[in-house]
């Protein structure tokens, strides 16, 4: 192996040479050298290309003992600074390092890399943070694309157009597809384009009626949170002209128009009843219901694309049955006609609870809400925007989700943290306001915000489009949950035995864990045998999400529309290699 490298006054050599023993050292099954180039608190995020799962390593003797491990001696390894990307010079969390785009070869596929190089004391780079993503299959390995009609065909007998051979093809009338997609919201359809694109064969079913309806249903005034141009999927990006944060119904439309133009194989009205897994046949049995009549599929992979969460939760507070008015979960709430002139308690302070309260508020209901726990609150603007900085960029969107995904656990925490208590400086007198009123709000255990909290809980938190200023002003009234003893007829009792009446309850207090929807489908032993879905794990990645699972042939995928992007990707890489018999690097 040659020396560990050249000082870090000439990025361009240092890089180069990082690379170059990276390299020798892998291919000679050399690990405690390969360990050797990187710092002791280093840590490596490696998605399929070295390990065949999404871990992150920590320390250089973990780094060590996964690649005595993972290195096999058929493993075969090439790595080149990429052509399109300039080494530069960057600070991640606080810490100035050397931080290149690298691209790598396998004996399967191909793959994209960040390495982030500092000093150390002896003046040698090493690296402290390193993503190994595997990107794309060799296409020699896999199946051609799906064969589309040439020109020819439609001047056949059968004089067939694109869509006489679109309905055939989405019928599935004697055969079964490869992998069925259960749920049509932005991961299923990103899922599915990508499988496409990669000619396995995929069904997507979902219950509504229309594409696009897990968005159209939901409350009035709901829109993204999150900027335009962090939110793209595969292959289409939004139009340049639409707004920066997209409204629920445009959104529905154009995941919609997205299954039309990719040519996804959709159904929609179709229930997803049971299911079983057969380990003879290595295939699934899943009952489906549509248009009144029962068909068993029988695909090689499940795909539950349901979202993080499963049917409405109902709280456990004394006497809420007693209560006479109406009351209405949020995920029932389209919103505030029918409630004008009327006194409504809002239970729960999460974005949905906000949202609805705004909401009511503007069509003229006397609104409170019921706060259970503290919240994190973040402005709209100048706030949650930093967190979406990143995708301001003008590089190409893969390679800001290749940066993106570059930054381990460690990292992505520290930055978080630090960009919380930047954020709470500039919302200083929100947040001030609030405490005021009796609104209670943190910055997360760990003072991480609301970008952390997404990831370990899905929700938590709010970022302000409004509603923050109506509790402000005391138009949206705050009740602390601990001062009240539950509920009667009438509507809310406190501990010292007062009553606040309210006409209608909307319960903003979110859904059951995706697993009851899993024991529900699949049995309670499936459920038990794969565990949470989504928070993360000792390494800091998200549990059984674009994962292998406990279970043969069962997938995950959820998140917002950024995680269907980049995930969606990973994920594909999987289900290709499974259908085309190609064993991935440390599946062994």
């Amino acid at each position: 192996m040659a020396e560990v490298g050249t000082a870090v006054d000439d990025i361009d050599a240092c890089v180069v040479s990082w690379l170059a023993n990276f390299e020798s050292s892998l291919k000679g099954r050399e690990t405690s050298q390969a360990a050797s180039l990187f710092t002791e608190d280093a840590a490596w995020r490696d998605i399929l290309a070295f390990t065949g799962n999404m871990r992150t390593l920590h320390g250089r003797g973990s780094i060590e003992d996964s690649l005595k491990i993972s290195v096999g001696r058929d493993d075969r390894f090439a790595f080149r600074i990429s052509e399109t990307v300039s080494v530069e010079r960057n600070e991640r969390a606080g810490r100035p390092a050397i931080e290149v785009v690298f691209r790598f070869d396998t004996a399967v596929g191909h793959g994209d890399g960040v390495v982030r190089l500092i000093q150390d004391e002896s003046g040698m780079p090493r690296a402290w943070t390193l993503l190994t993503a595997l990107s794309g299959l060799r296409h020699d390995l896999t199946r051609k694309s799906i064969p589309r009609p040439s020109e020819q065909a439609y001047e056949g007998a059968d004089r067939r157009n694109w869509l006489d051979y679109r309905e055939i093809e989405a019928a599935y009338t004697d055969h079964d597809p490869e992998v069925l997609i259960v749920g049509a919201g932005q991961c299923g359809l990103a899922l599915a384009a990508r499988l496409r694109q990669a000619g396995v064969d995929a069904l997507v079913v979902d219950k509504h009626e229309r594409v696009g309806d897990n968005w159209r249903k939901r409350y009035h005034m709901l829109r993204l949170h999150n900027e335009k141009g962090s939110n793209h999927l595969p292959y289409m990006p939004f139009p340049e002209n639409w707004p920066t944060y997209i409204p629920k119904d445009k959104l529905g439309d154009w995941l919609e128009c997205y299954a039309q133009s990719m040519e996804l194989n959709v159904w929609t009205g179709t229930s997803c009843d049971a299911g079983s897994f057969d380990t003879e046949t290595r295939r699934w049995g899943v009952t489906v219901s549509r248009g009144g009549r029962r068909r068993t599929l029988r695909p090689k992979h499940l795909v539950l694309a349901v979202g993080v969460s499963g049917a409405a939760r109902w709280p456990a507070i004394p006497g809420l049955g007693e209560f006479s008015g109406a009351i209405v979960h949020s995920s029932d709430y389209t919103n505030g006609a029918r409630f004008r002139g009327q006194r409504v308690l809002v239970v729960g302070s999460g974005v949905s609870g906000h949202d609805i309260a705004q909401d009511l508020y503007w069509h003229g209901a006397s609104v409170a809400m019921l706060q259970r726990s503290k919240t994190i609150v973040a402005s709209l603007r100048p706030g949650a925007e930093k967190v979406y900085a990143h995708y301001r960029s003008t590089a190409p969107l893969d390679e800001l989700d290749l940066l993106n995904v570059s930054v381990p656990y460690p990292v992505k925490r520290e930055r978080a943290r630090r960009l919380t208590e930047e954020i709470g400086q500039l919302d200083s007198e929100l947040i001030e306001g609030l405490n005021q009123v009796g609104f209670r709000t943190h910055t997360g255990s760990d003072g991480t915000g609301f970008q952390m909290q997404f990831l370990r809980a899905g929700g938590g938190y709010y970022i302000d489009v409004g509603c923050s200023q109506l509790i402000i002003e005391r138009k949206v009234d705050v009740i602390n949950a601990h001062s009240t003893a539950g509920f009667d007829a009438e509507g809310l009792v406190f501990d010292d035995g007062s009553r606040q009446p309210f006409d209608a309850l909307v319960l903003a207090t979110g859904y059951q864990p995706v697993s009851d929807t899993v024991a529900g489908l699949l049995g309670s032993a499936v459920a038990d045998a794969i565990g949470p879905v989504w928070g993360l794990d000792d390494e800091g990645e998200l549990r059984n999400i674009c994962r292998p699972t406990a279970q043969d042939g069962l997938w995950f995928i959820a998140g917002g529309l950024a995680e269907a992007r980049i995930f969606s990707r990973f994920l594909a890489l999987q289900l290709t290699a499974e259908v085309s018999g190609i064993q991935l690097a440390g599946r062994r």
